[in-house]
């Protein structure tokens, strides 16, 4: 065995550029690899972090343009919903928790000597629940708050991120918004990747404070059946009190967590399957690479072969020096593309943890070590057989034929 090693070692010592070449074959299809299915692993974690937080029955109502005219009152209309919309919603019967959302973008905010810009959200009780907002410190806008107009606020992560301070540090102070002062009452997690840095305050309050008008564009709920007809049954019951067609497919929206899951699927589904159909051309070329690297080898051995086989070398130890020698590089170049790939995967997790954002698109990304596995040793497995036919039909050579292969 230690003949057969050295023998093999020696080979490849004296080929160092044939040697370099399978091995650049075999790392190069090994690192895209696992690339791929790390960022792939990103992707998909980034989506659960953004959409699966909700309750799963959790539905959105939103304001919009109409597109169509109503008894004579002309298209383009901006809707709004006022307390009597909102109660017409919170009636029904499978409507389980409610909340009206109203906001303000890019208000100035400051604490200390810091400065920054939040999105004010109004919200009410049941927000916190419907949304799965997790307390990092202190209490959520509760219902007294809102009976009341309390001036106090819940910092979500990213905001205190952008203050510099801890949800202990800043619980209980005093910050201004907009020059009004609010009593830090709690901190909570980062909201969803389409919302920036922001403080939940009672919806009465942001009414009062920082609305004009007694509207606003948005209601959230969640229900205690199915989500599948409640585009058309909030249509229904808000046509004719919002005055639009209740077909008009514009003048609100409904966006329901359950389509959100089923589009989710569909989207993961594309991803996977067109990274799978990536990482398995880039195998295949990984493999045709040993194989014909290979295949030169052993067309370039074949006198060599020949030479032994006349000297009587038992068939067995000329076969494993060539299939030992392809064996040896897809391991051990195998191994380094892993090596390789799995770092990179790892800056990718460290840049993007450290990147304001980022990490909503693509979130913790990391390797799928038995997937690696099985494809590495996949790509072995085809190196050994690249190897094992043209030496088994070198081997069927007489030696005579084998030695003037040459001239």
């Amino acid at each position: 065995m230690s003949d057969l090693l050295r023998e093999i070692w020696e080979s490849l010592r004296q080929n160092k550029f044939r040697t370099a070449m399978t091995g650049f074959a075999v790392v190069w299809g090994i690192f895209i690899l696992v690339v791929l299915l790390g960022v792939s692993n990103g992707l998909e974690n980034g989506m659960h972090a953004n959409y699966g937080s909700r309750l799963s029955n959790s539905v959105d109502v939103w304001s919009s343009w109409t597109s169509i005219p109503y008894k004579g009152l002309p298209k383009e209309r901006y809707m709004f919903f006022n307390d009597n919309h909102a109660q017409i919603i919170r009636s029904m019967p499978e409507v389980e928790l409610f909340s009206r959302v109203v906001s303000k973008y890019n208000v100035e905010t400051v604490y200390s000597k810091e400065s920054i810009t939040l999105e004010v959200v109004g919200v009410e009780s049941d927000y916190q629940h419907i949304f799965n907002k997790r307390l990092l410190s202190g209490r959520f806008v509760n219902a007294r708050d809102i009976a009341e107009r309390e001036k106090v606020g819940v910092l979500d992560e990213r905001a205190i991120e952008m203050l510099g301070v801890t949800a202990d540090q800043i619980l209980g102070a005093y910050i201004k918004v907009s020059n009004v002062r609010f009593r830090i009452v709690g901190v909570c997690e980062k909201g969803d990747r389409w919302q920036g840095a922001s403080i939940y305050i009672p919806f009465s309050t942001h009414q009062s404070i920082f609305s004009t008008y007694r509207e606003f564009g948005k209601m959230c709920m969640t229900m205690t059946s199915g989500t599948r007809d409640i585009e058309k049954k909030v249509k229904n019951l808000l046509a004719g009190p919002m005055q639009f067609d209740k077909d008009d497919p514009r003048a609100i929206g409904v966006w329901t967590q359950e389509e959100s899951v089923e589009e989710q699927g569909r989207v993961m589904g594309a991803i996977r399957l067109f990274i799978l159909l990536l990482g398995l051309c880039t195998l295949i070329s990984g493999a045709v690479g040993v194989s014909n690297i290979m295949l030169v080898s052993v067309r370039e051995r074949t006198k060599e072969l020949g030479i032994r086989k006349a000297l009587g070398a038992p068939p067995a130890t000329i076969m494993w020096s060539v299939v030992g020698e392809s064996l040896i590089i897809t391991t051990f170049f195998g191994f380094v593309g892993v090596l390789i790939g799995s770092g990179v995967v790892a800056i990718i997790r460290m840049v993007v943890a450290n990147s304001q954002g980022a990490e909503q698109v693509l979130q913790n990304p990391s390797v799928d070590l038995g997937a690696i596995l099985i494809a590495t040793l996949i790509l072995v497995i085809i190196g050994v057989i690249a190897g094992a036919i043209p030496a088994y039909r070198a081997m069927r050579i007489k030696p005579i034929e084998a030695m003037n292969a040459d001239k």
